[in-house]
């Protein structure tokens, strides 16, 4: 390997490192350039594909064009309009809470109420729920605006604990034919739950129920991550965390123009019945989502995908605000960085130090035992690199895995040193918890990818030295041919070993060169091929090497012994070949049912994440799904172990 094409990869990975850099550094963007206003992109609530087929959706201002295609196929789109001009009627829940611990919000609370009632249509049905004390009902539905209001102004702190589970479900219980898109609670509260008879379990499938969205306004310091999973999984709501009574006065009219901004719009539906897609172009914003012909789709059964307009990488979600921003810098900076040090190295000189220049003739392997030493110290000239190279040697000896680590790393041919290999091995390790916590985050995200980091480089290095091990084994009778070829042309058993490394291929080239090497520097030459028999875990080649020591105390014809031996190894690997055909069926089988459960997984997150989400989201799912993985490989283990033939 020259210097140049080294500093070439060097340059190369240093680009690589900036443009992934640069990648998380555009998925945290949005953050950076979001408005002031927030203002949300289009979402897409309901598909009726019952009677007159049409779709709910929301946006931030009136829409001025919706093209709706099914199938891949336009279909004749009229004007949206107002829910109540499409005869569905709006439902609206104000849930308040007023327990001992909110009393400082409960003025605030009050305000964003009245200010919600009076904004809202003649026609909108609102009903008014407290959670102190206990979730119950102060004004029910169809009640005059001015009872609601006057309702809503004699409210009063009340003993107790919030009971917010208790009115959510008592809430979504209430609606009378609810329609995703027009039903919703807002849900104005300082604190978590505190002790209610249902369960957040419960709340959330009773909102999974009655398809309402939920706008939830959280006023104080300690909060819970059920309350936006309540959000996450309802039809088009939010999640707002905000202390500041001056901000939080102006919610109400900011809750009314959000639910008023909701629009039916209908369309054709001749390809209905032959289609289970649907897109929306709102304003050239598109919307993609899934339905079954002949029923309604809302919620985690509309299956709505990620429109390709979107720039946030799945799993970043946490970059907004402040965060995103000081991130978004960082990584900027980095990614700045690597770019200058890439740059810098395409046309900067490349000194190599003297030790490596006279290497090569100082080396008994000469230049290319040289330029493979070089390769192994490199890792290891930077100081920090160096003490930490020295930390792991340290730690693999006292726990007994640096020779094992030495072996499998001669094995497979990976120009490291053991404790280079463990130092890289723990920053490959951290590394995948990094980028779990990045792109899926949570502790799922952590365990997922850091168990990949631990068992990926073992895995790897391991499938190295076995197809490095398969190939030394498959060139061993043809070795055995040509060595037993040069001994009949009148070659010592040495010159026949150097003439036959030159001409095969690696690996058996190159450790039949190391072999005479070791011999030229005193080495018997017997013990210099049990080594590569070692070296190289093969019990054929040892067989081979046990014949030569006998052949050399007892005498005899070295060139017919090779050529039997060499015989006895293609029998043996036809025979290798036979068996691998027979049970290619049993190791497809096994590939496949192994591969299919996170094939089907990434693809259900892919069409559905909010569906797939509960194994990552709740306790119960974490659990199956960690059933699930330790079965699949279990599994995999007795399929491969039955098909696993020893020849």
């Amino acid at each position: 390997m020259t210097e140049g094409w080294k500093k070439g990869v060097r340059t190369g990975v240093a680009a690589l490192l900036a443009a992934l850099i640069l990648l998380l550094t555009v998925g945290a963007s949005p953050a950076l350039t979001q408005g002031e206003n927030g203002a949300a992109v289009p979402e897409l609530l309901l598909v009726d594909a019952t009677g007159e087929p049409f779709v709910v959706i929301r946006t931030a201002t009136e829409p001025g064009r919706v093209a709706i295609t099914t199938g891949g196929v336009p279909a004749d789109t009229a004007s949206p309009v107002a829910l109540s001009d499409a005869s569905l009627q709006v439902q609206t829940a104000i849930v308040i809470d007023n327990s001992a611990e909110s009393s400082d919000f409960l003025d605030t609370f009050k305000t964003i109420a009245r200010d919600y009632v009076r904004e809202a249509p003649p026609d909108e049905r609102i009903e008014v729920w407290t959670t102190g004390g206990e979730g119950r009902i102060r004004v029910g539905f169809g009640s005059p605006e001015t009872r609601t209001l006057r309702v809503i102004d004699s409210l009063v702190p009340a003993a107790g604990s919030n009971r917010l589970w208790d009115a959510v479900r008592g809430v979504s219980l209430r609606f009378d034919e609810p329609v995703p898109g027009a039903t919703n609670i807002i849900v104005l509260t300082a604190n978590v739950d505190g002790g209610s008879e249902n369960s957040e379990a419960l709340a959330r499938g009773s909102v999974l129920g009655s398809g309402a969205g939920v706008f939830m306004v959280h006023a104080g310091q300690t909060t819970s991550s059920a309350e936006s999973l309540l959000v996450s999984v309802s039809a088009g709501g939010s999640y707002a965390l905000e202390t500041d009574r001056a901000v939080l006065a102006g919610f109400g009219l900011r809750l009314s123009n959000a639910i008023q901004s909701t629009w039916a719009v209908y369309f054709n539906g001749d390809a209905v019945p032959m289609s289970t897609s649907i897109a929306a172009d709102v304003d050239g914003y598109l919307i993609r989502g899934s339905y079954v012909s002949g029923s309604v789709a809302a919620g985690s059964a509309l299956a709505v995908v990620t429109p390709p307009a979107s720039t946030t990488l799945p799993g970043l979600g946490f970059l907004d605000g402040e965060m995103g921003r000081r991130v978004g810098l960082g990584l900027g900076a980095l990614a700045a960085a690597l770019g200058a040090y890439s740059t810098a190295s395409l046309f900067g000189k490349d000194t190599s130090e003297l030790d490596d220049v006279l290497q090569a003739y100082g080396s008994p392997l000469g230049a290319q035992a040289a330029e493979a030493d070089s390769e192994k110290r490199s890792f290891a000239k930077n100081l920090f690199v160096k003490r930490a190279v020295e930390l792991t040697e340290g730690i693999a000896k006292q726990q007994g895995g640096f020779e094992r680590a030495e072996a499998m790393l001669e094995r497979a041919e990976v120009p490291l040193r053991a404790g280079e290999a463990f130092t890289a091995y723990i920053g490959i390790v951290l590394s995948s918890l990094v980028l779990g916590l990045l792109l899926v985050g949570g502790i799922s995200g952590l365990l997922v990818m850091g168990l990949l980091g631990v068992l990926a480089p073992p895995a790897v290095l391991n499938f190295r030295a076995t197809q490095r091990k398969k190939k030394f084994a498959a060139q061993l009778p043809d070795t055995l041919f040509l060595l037993s070829s040069t001994l009949k042309a009148g070659y010592s058993f040495m010159q026949g070993v150097e003439a036959v490394s030159q001409e095969i291929e690696d690996p058996m080239g190159v450790e039949l060169r190391r072999i005479v090497t070791e011999a030229q520097l005193g080495r018997p030459l017997e013990d210099a091929m049990d080594a590569a028999a070692v070296r190289m875990d093969s019990d054929d080649f040892a067989w081979a090497v046990m014949a030569v020591k006998i052949q050399r105390e007892v005498g005899g014809n070295l060139s017919e012994l090779l050529t039997t031996v060499g015989n006895t190894m293609t029998a043996r690997e036809r025979m290798r070949r036979d068996i691998a055909s027979l049970t290619a069926e049993g190791k497809m089988s096994a590939i496949l049912l192994g591969g299919l459960p996170p094939i089907l997984g990434a693809v259900m997150w892919v069409m559905n994440p909010d569906y797939i989400g509960v194994l990552f989201n709740d306790t119960l799912g974490n659990i199956l799904l960690g059933t699930s993985l330790v079965a699949v490989i279990i599994g995999f283990a007795w399929m491969k172990k039955m098909i696993d033939i020893e020849i």
